[in-house]
C-alpha cells in the first residue's frame, strides 16, 4: 500500500508591509534636512550679526549711533592717490596674499594687493565694483573678486585663482 498523500509545504503568505501614514517620512526628512542645512545657519548668522552690532555700538535708532566705516590702514592709504581719510571697503586674505579695497573721500575705489609677509611692496590700482564683486587692472594683469574667489588674468588669459577669506581688521 502506498503511503498516504501529503501535500507539499506552503509557507504562509505575508503581504507587503502596511504603510504608516501617507508618505510623510520622506517629506519630514527632507524638511528636517532643509532646516538643519539652511535655516539654522542663517538664523545663527543673523543672531551673531545682531549681537556684534549691539556690542560695537553700531545700532541706529534712539540712543544709537550711526555706523561709520572703518578707516583704510594708514600704510595703504598712503599708497593710494588722495588716500588721506580713505575708508576700508573690504579686505581679504589668501594663503599668502592680502587684498584690501579702500574708497577715497572723493569716491575713488582702490585695490591694494600684497604678500601677507610683506616681503615686497604692495601695489595699489584703481578698481570698480562689478555685479559679483570687484575688478582691478594693472595692465597686462587684471584681478577679479567674485564672491569668495579672486581670479588673476594676464592679457585676458586666466593665470591664477585663489579662495578668499574675509579679513575683518587688516593692518
Amino acid at each position: 500500500m502506498p503511503p498516504p498523500y501529503t501535500p507539499p509545504y506552503r509557507p504562509p503568505f505575508y503581504g507587503p508591509p502596511k504603510r504608516s501614514g501617507k508618505g510623510k517620512g520622506c517629506a519630514l526628512g527632507c524638511l528636517g534636512l532643509f532646516v538643519v542645512m539652511f535655516l539654522l545657519p542663517m538664523l545663527s548668522r543673523g543672531i551673531h550679526d545682531l549681537l556684534a552690532s549691539e556690542s560695537d555700538g553700531s545700532r541706529s535708532g534712539s540712543g544709537g549711533t550711526t555706523p561709520r566705516a572703518a578707516s583704510c590702514p594708514d600704510r595703504i592709504a598712503r599708497a593710494i592717490p588722495a588716500g588721506d581719510g580713505a575708508e576700508l571697503v573690504k579686505a581679504f586674505r589668501t594663503e599668502n596674499k592680502q587684498i584690501t579695497l579702500c574708497r577715497t573721500s572723493g569716491g575713488g575705489l582702490y585695490y591694494y594687493g600684497e604678500f601677507s609677509d610683506q616681503r615686497e611692496p604692495g601695489i595699489a590700482m584703481p578698481a570698480q565694483e562689478t555685479t559679483g564683486g570687484f575688478e582691478a587692472r594693472n595692465d597686462p594683469y587684471s584681478y577679479r573678486i567674485d564672491g569668495d574667489t579672486v581670479t588673476v588674468y594676464q592679457d585676458g588669459k586666466r593665470i591664477g585663482r585663489e579662495s578668499l577669506i574675509p579679513e575683518p581688521s587688516p593692518s
